[in-house]
């Protein structure tokens, strides 16, 4: 346990900071980008095929990458955000706001976004987002929580075969190319950051 190195430096923090010392720089780098995060999570919410009860969203493709590139503290604060907005009524969600939207069909989705993204979020710090299998496993432990949450609450609304036909079937082959594809690409953009850096 203790040879396993846990980093919490983001790949934005990595390629922009030049003196990892800079202590204020790094908090408003820290701040920047979980806005900045907050705001991909609603442009993906946005991008949607509509499909009863659950949209088909760049949702869970947007928490995977961001809690693999941005680590824990980041991924979390950003999720945080983005759900915090939604309670107090923005419509940052695929279909609007407000803390009633949490324990509808699509709450459990959401929420699983949040376990998801601290899951994820503890695994890249661990460097996990710089080798393609660790990358690949890591975003199968994301997926399957998202997908968890979302078809449990979805069940006790509707029922058990209802969430698995509605809230899984249709989305699961896309999710899964777009997971592998987001795999690819992530120790990549850690090779061009270390080489920006050096």
């Amino acid at each position: 346990m203790n040879g396993i190195k846990i980093s919490r430096i983001s790949w934005i923090e990595t390629l922009v900071l030049k003196n990892s010392a800079n202590e204020h720089f790094s908090q408003l780098t820290n701040f920047v980008t979980v806005v900045i995060c907050s705001l991909l999570l609603i442009l993906s919410a946005k991008t949607k095929v509509d499909l009863y009860p659950v949209p088909m969203t760049l949702q869970p493709l947007a928490v995977l990458m961001i809690a693999m590139l941005c680590g824990r503290n980041i991924s979390v604060a950003a999720v945080s955000l983005y759900l915090f907005q939604g309670m107090i009524g923005m419509p940052v969600f695929a279909y609007g706001g407000g803390l009633l939207y949490l324990i509808g069909p699509t709450g459990g989705f959401l929420i699983g976004f949040l376990f998801a993204s601290i899951i994820i979020g503890e695994l890249a710090d661990r460097g996990w987002g710089k080798r393609i299998i660790k990358s690949v496993l890591a975003m199968l432990i994301g997926m399957f929580v998202i997908y968890f949450c979302g078809i449990l609450q979805l069940s006790i609304l509707k029922g058990f075969d209802f969430a698995i036909v509605n809230g899984l079937t249709p989305f699961i082959i896309g999710d899964f190319y777009k997971l592998i594809l987001a795999a690819f690409l992530l120790p990549q953009i850690w090779k061009i950051v270390n080489k920006t850096k050096n």
